[in-house]
């Protein structure tokens, strides 16, 4: 069998990639010394009639954080999320307040999630609270607790 030197030569290239791949650290924003969570937060509803909340919340050991993202609902077009939020523990959950969903009217969700790390997934009502006339057990949430 006859291996030309230009698939050697790649597969040493694939190789070598891998192994700083391999090597790689874990990507993390930087928030500082006093992040003491990073949530990612993702709630959707899907169809004509659907919507959905796309967040990123950085919780700060002195029980504040911030928060950036979008909201909206189908046919409204995405509207811009960010402010201020204060935190609380309640058992293993942490309960963040003050989550402002503009795409919704100005409607003040709270977002309730693991204290331990990692991911979950849940219907659209699992970790945040959201208006009465949307079903918390329809569409899909996707969350990411990281350190």
């Amino acid at each position: 069998m006859y291996i030309s030197k230009f698939t050697t030569t790649l597969t040493a290239a694939a190789l070598a990639a891998a192994g700083v791949v391999a090597v790689a650290g874990p990507a993390a924003a930087d928030y500082g010394s006093s992040a003491v969570r990073q949530i990612e937060l993702s709630a959707n509803v899907p169809g004509p009639q659907g919507g959905g909340a796309w967040l990123w919340i950085e919780l700060s050991g002195d029980h504040t954080g911030d928060y950036h993202g979008a909201d909206c609902g189908h046919g409204g077009g995405a509207v811009s999320d960010k402010g201020t939020v204060w935190w609380e523990t309640n058992g293993a959950d942490i309960v963040i307040h003050n989550v402002i969903l503009n795409g919704l009217g100005g409607f003040d969700a709270t977002v309730t999630v693991p204290w331990a790390t990692g991911h979950y997934t849940g219907t659209v009502g699992t970790f945040i609270t959201l208006p009465s006339f949307i079903p918390p057990f329809v569409g899909t949430s996707q969350l990411q607790v990281a350190p």
